[in-house]
């Protein structure tokens, strides 16, 4: 029996640490709900230059920029940095730039060399902006409503008027809201859109809770150009193929500098994935941008401890099961007499079925409140399923990048 009350007593024990994971998922739900993320400010609000890089995305441009040279907002600029494009980039600019007249474009030289075009085509693109607060995206992507450059200026004038870390004083970077737009409902879709969710829950949790921010979404968020300046852009990791904007947040951050913009019409919607390849490129890359991290042992000790709870958990119900059915059917010598006073394995059994039950009904609801103040879609059953797959797919991420060739990650983007 003795044996029988110590795995109860690590069930529990792993069952309470799940249970405030769970509730950890509902943190920006329930800070959306309180607060009044969509205040007015007032008509001051700060110019905005928007860089853009793209190679080969005349599609894409053609697509998605209107929207965002139509955001209802009084001062702001585009700036494209056409990345050595050989399709129909250049026209698509050039016709674009007839009909509206704060977009102008920029290339990057093709003799660039033993640096990412990624990176270089990003500081041409910043250093040629005309404001100080300078707002990043993708030519996929578009803004959710007319009110996203409100929004992210609203954020830099007054970021107290929205869900923040107490520790912010004055933001020198502002991180924003992305997903997937709901073209496809397809079980990949799903999946994609549950990975990208959850990274983003885990990220911006970490800033709520006054630390620095480990990783942004490249396709929503703003900095100050002098601040980017100061740091010295992306002279620390120039030759890296991917990951400049979650490193450039990395590297860049403080608890009290990071403002964050979680409000359904300051979101963007990216085109999603079109093939099962690119988002395994995805998870490969970051596994090299996460070795050049800083500040990173706490978030990633939590990161690890909530993928893996769930396993602990179910291994933890197994092994506790087993114990029970070895002690009902082999009871120790000379312990009938005190059988009568321990809780019986019928009793035992139902109590853990409960819990699992307040659990996982528990954690669905939490993480869909969220997802719900996050105009993202929601999960229930699958969630588990997901959850339980999250150590699987970045383990094979990790195996991938390990036998990959270290030259895939760095040196010409294109």
């Amino acid at each position: 029996m003795l044996l029988l009350k110590i795995s109860i007593l690590v069930l529990l024990a792993i069952w309470l640490l799940a249970i405030l994971f769970a509730y950890d998922y509902g943190r920006i739900g329930r800070l959306m709900q309180k607060q009044d993320c969509h205040a007015a400010v007032g008509d001051h609000l700060p110019p905005l230059s928007i860089v853009i890089t793209a190679h080969n995305q005349a599609q894409a441009l053609r697509r998605h920029l209107p929207a965002i040279l139509s955001q209802d907002y009084d001062r702001f600029e585009v700036v494209v940095v056409n990345m050595s494009s050989t399709d129909e980039t250049l026209d698509v600019l050039e016709r674009l730039e007839l009909q509206y007249a704060n977009l102008r474009h920029t290339y990057t030289p093709s003799s660039a060399r033993d640096i990412s075009l990624d990176r270089l085509a990003l500081t041409l693109g910043i250093r040629s902006s005309l404001y100080d607060w300078v707002v990043l995206t993708h030519p996929d992507c578009e803004p959710a409503t007319s009110q996203w450059l409100t929004r992210i200026g609203e954020t830099i004038a007054h970021p107290r008027n929205g869900v923040q870390s107490k520790r912010l004083t004055e933001p020198d970077m502002v991180i924003g809201f992305a997903r997937y737009e709901r073209q496809r409902t397809t079980l990949f879709d799903r999946r994609v859109d549950f990975f990208r969710l959850w990274n983003d829950i885990t990220a911006i949790n970490h800033v709520l809770t006054g630390h620095a921010a480990m990783r942004a979404d490249g396709c929503n968020m703003a900095f100050r150009k002098a601040y980017f300046m100061e740091q010295g852009g992306f002279s620390a990791h120039q030759n890296l193929k991917a990951g400049a904007e979650e490193l450039l947040v990395n590297y860049t951050s403080t608890p009290s500098n990071t403002a964050l913009m979680l409000t359904p019409s300051a979101m963007v919607l990216q085109d999603g994935l079109p093939a099962r390849r690119l988002w395994k490129q995805q998870r490969v890359f970051y596994a090299e941008t996460r070795r050049h991290q800083h500040h990173r042992w706490l978030f990633r000790f939590t990161q690890a401890l909530r993928m893996l709870l769930p396993w602990l958990l179910i291994f933890g119900v197994v092994a506790m099961v087993g114990i029970l059915i070895a002690t009902s059917l082999n009871p120790p010598p000379g312990s009938a007499a005190s059988l009568s006073e321990e809780p019986s394995t019928l009793t035992i059994g139902i109590l853990t079925v409960a819990l699992l039950l307040f659990y996982i009904i528990f954690k669905i609801t939490n993480f869909n409140r969220t997802a719900r103040q996050l105009e993202s879609p929601r999960y229930y059953l699958a969630l588990l399923l997901y959850e339980l797959r999250l150590p699987l797919w970045n383990l094979s991420a990790a195996i991938t990048h390990h036998f990959a060739s270290k030259n895939e990650f760095r040196k010409k983007f294109i």
